[in-house]
């Protein structure tokens, strides 16, 4: 009850402060004696008498804020003040991010200032335009810089657009000058334009004339030709004098039915240059059907804004510099605990990044290498540190590494990543913000590359961070029309928060009730509308001659007839518990898309916080090069994920190794850290745009679960006993089968290894027990 009453009280001063914002409003916008012609004075006093009269809708208290903010204060400018009071207003109310509100309420307050002060040199210093306090601040800086205030004007101008817009001077510059070269490009096009619209009108005229002139011609040469004949025939030369005189009139009129005709003409010409002759060709091409729609579709997404930086929270900047002689005591500290054991070396190079801090050692003649690999918990102990990595030795190099964790180990915000150079300028829809390398370089990788990407972690190690890294990453570069997602959380929880996507970035099956997959049953139904939406893509680009998505996006822009095909991203966030569930339903469909599908533009994100044998298999093993991996309990899950150990001694919080395809080394990385509430903005940014045309995937195959082993003839007519049998027993061996169903070993065998294929058991894993993966429901499934 106390935490809600706290909150209530917040909601009603937030509240009070909104009200108070809109009465300082009014009385600035009120007429008040304050600076008046009529009666304006300096002496501004609070008088609440009932006495005192005032034209100010607000009384005698208006008067007040008026004569102190407006008349003696900024004049004008002091109409900001109350957006400040609705700003932090709203912010009680909401309970928004305190540091979002500071900031704008100093870009207002630098904006009070500027406004307050430059509007004196506009009005004289009347009090109630630049304010007493602006127009004294503007005849100081006036007497001292004369025009160079004018000069400091147009910078700070210029400082605090590319402060506000996020647009560096350079980039700045560069769009003015593109800018005029456009302008002068269609100057010089529009010049053309109205010289051969000239040069055609003349040369009509020319024609037009000549014609005419050779129709006079031919009437005089038959007039010449009947006055010859006259003294023969007289009466055919009044009769021919009467045709010709009718001839005349007749060409009079024609001549100036052209005259007016070519006026007509030349007046419509003259319209058509004005509307601009680009606009009418524009409208020709989208009356077509195909381009009307594609117009449309095209504008509406056009529209389609991608989420600023400014939504992501700003690093914190917290003072850990370490001195060299720190670095050097550390070393001489680690060197001598090397000694201890017998292990000789030398320190060759230190390397200090955000967390870790590398020690390069060369060790002695006739060390071995293994010794200091045996040494990384004893070291640890020694050091004091929570856990040590040794890299023995580090790829490439002749030297030992040793990674000692910092004493105030940094936060890597995911908006320092997203800001940075290399991800800011990768042309690919699907470019992974991931974190900072040891040395604290940003590090980003493009998924399209990669293929697939195997994440896996212990709980609280940073997995689920790293999930929400990968789809905002996305969001950050691509439209709604360009990537797709289909989510797949057998924890309910974790992807919740993308529902806002839908519309827009997340798609579905038909059939499907949910857009976020949490049921294992609507999980296989949705992988197997991904495989029949990449066998029909295959032969969409086969038809289209192109062998993979980026070739048939090439060929797109040339042909605006050819379908929209957008990368689609499956991203499942728990494997295990779907494995355990759903076994080879499960296993079979990832396999085959993690085979086939990079070509076609679709992409699996597969994490698990369980790396055993048993959930990532050999098979989906080998088909996803890329790997992630957090910390870890064991060497052996280590062993599982990366082929080699490390990982269980990461420390956690985001600390992660990398294994990129075709490399055998992993790179260790800090993982980008962002908060629910970063996330919350950018859904909001994009649930706030209008929802493009919605894409659905192909319609998921009825009871496609196993449904080869549903109509098989030559199964065991035992498998249904068999299935029942191990589920109410909760163990599957071959003696149970044997005792129970009273069959041989053979047959038992068989039948065990049916149940493996049907998901219902685990795999064979020597002499331990095979362990029972579902209940009865999913038995009368299968089974009708």
């Amino acid at each position: 009850m106390s935490k809600k009453t706290s909150n209530r009280k917040i909601e009603i001063t937030g509240f009070l402060i909104i009200v108070l914002s809109i009465f300082i409003f009014l009385s600035l916008i009120a007429t008040s004696p304050y600076g008046s012609p009529s009666g304006g004075h300096d002496d501004c006093s609070i008088n609440f008498s009932f006495s005192k009269k005032t034209d100010n809708i607000t009384g005698t208290l208006g008067d007040t804020f008026y004569c102190f903010l407006r008349y003696k204060g900024f004049g004008i400018a002091s109409f900001l003040i109350p957006f400040i009071l609705i700003i932090w207003g709203v912010a009680l109310v909401r309970r928004n991010n305190i540091k979002k509100s500071l900031i704008r309420t100093a870009h207002i307050s630098i904006a009070i200032l500027f406004f307050s002060i430059y509007s004196a040199a506009f009005t004289n210093g009347a009090p109630t335009w630049s304010g007493k306090f602006g127009s004294s601040i503007y005849n100081w800086l006036s007497n001292r810089l004369d025009f160079g205030l004018w000069i400091l004007g147009v910078a700070i101008i210029f400082v605090y657009a590319s402060v506000i817009f996020k647009i560096s001077m350079s980039e700045f510059f560069k769009k003015i000058i593109e800018l005029g070269e456009n302008c002068r490009d269609n100057f010089f096009n529009l010049y053309d334009s109205v010289k051969k619209y000239f040069k055609a009108k003349k040369e009509k005229r020319i024609e037009l004339k000549e014609n005419h002139v050779s129709v006079l011609i031919d009437e005089e040469e038959n007039k010449d030709v009947q006055e010859i004949s006259a003294d023969r025939e007289s009466e055919e030369m009044l009769d021919d004098k009467e045709k010709i005189e009718d001839d005349l009139d007749r060409l009079a009129i024609i001549e100036e039915s052209n005259a007016d005709e070519l006026t007509v003409q030349e007046d419509v010409l003259d319209l058509v240059q004005d509307d601009s002759n680009i606009q009418i060709t524009e409208e020709k091409e989208i009356d077509e059907i195909d381009l009307d729609k594609i117009k449309e579709r095209k504008a509406r997404l056009f529209n389609y804004k991608l989420p600023m930086s400014d939504l992501l929270d700003n690093p914190v900047q917290i003072r850990t510099d370490v001195s060299e002689e720190v670095l050097r005591a550390r070393g001489e500290e680690l060197i001598d605990a090397l000694s201890s054991f017998g292990v000789q070396g030398k320190i060759v190079e230190i390397k200090k990044g955000p967390v870790i801090t590398l020690y390069e050692i060369e060790p002695a003649e006739g060390v071995r290498v293994n010794k200091f690999t045996n040494l990384s918990d004893d070291l640890a102990r020694v050091m004091k540190a929570q856990r040590i990595r040794v890299l023995a030795p580090i790829p490439g190099t002749k030297y030992i590494g040793i990674e000692l964790p910092n004493e105030s180990p940094q936060i890597v915000y995911l908006k320092s990543i997203l800001n940075s150079k290399q991800y800011a300028e990768s042309d690919s829809k699907l470019t992974i913000g991931v974190g900072k390398t040891t040395m604290g370089d940003e590090f980003c990788f493009d998924l399209q590359k990669m293929p697939h990407l195997l994440v896996a972690g212990a709980t609280g190690a940073g997995k689920s961070v790293c999930i929400n890294t990968i789809i905002v990453s996305i969001l950050y570069k691509a439209k709604p029309n360009e990537v797709k997602f289909i989510l797949i959380d057998p924890k309910k929880l974790e992807l919740a928060t993308y529902k806002s996507l839908v519309g827009y970035h997340l798609i579905t099956a038909p059939g499907l009730d949910e857009y976020v997959m949490t049921t294992a049953e609507n999980a296989v139904g949705i992988l197997d509308s991904a495989i029949t939406e990449m066998e029909r893509r295959f032969e969409v680009f086969a038809e289209a001659r192109v062998r993979n998505i980026q070739e048939y996006h090439e060929k797109q822009k040339a042909d605006s007839d050819l379908e929209e095909v957008p990368y689609i991203v499956i991203l499942i966030d728990e494997l295990a518990d779907l494995m355990m569930t759903s076994g080879r339903a499960v296993e079979d469909p990832i396999t085959r898309l993690a085979q086939k599908a990079r070509a076609v533009g679709l992409h699996l994100v597969v994490a698990t916080q369980r790396p055993s044998v048993d959930v990532i298999t050999g098979l989906i093993k080998s088909n996803f090069p890329a790997r992630i991996s957090f910390q870890v309990s064991s060497k052996i899950d280590s062993r599982t994920i990366l082929d080699q150990m490390g990982a269980e001694t990461l420390l956690g919080r985001g600390d992660m190794l990398f294994l990129p395809p075709g490399s055998a080394s992993p790179i260790r990385l800090h993982n980008a850290f962002i908060t629910l509430d970063e996330i919350e903005e950018i859904m909001n940014h994009i649930s706030s745009q209008p929802k493009p045309q919605e894409v659905l995937l192909p319609e998921m195959k009825k009871d496609n679960i196993n449904a080869d082993f549903k109509t098989s003839d030559d199964r065991d007519e035992l498998l249904f006993d068999a299935a029942k049998l191990v589920i109410q027993n909760q163990q599957a061996s071959v003696s149970l089968l044997q005792r129970r169903l009273k069959i041989g070993y053979s047959r038992a065998g068989r039948l065990i290894d049916e149940l493996e294929a049907l998901g219902v058991v685990s795999g064979y894993s020597g002499s331990k027990a095979r362990d029972v993966l579902v209940d009865e429901s999913y038995i009368d499934k299968i089974f009708n």
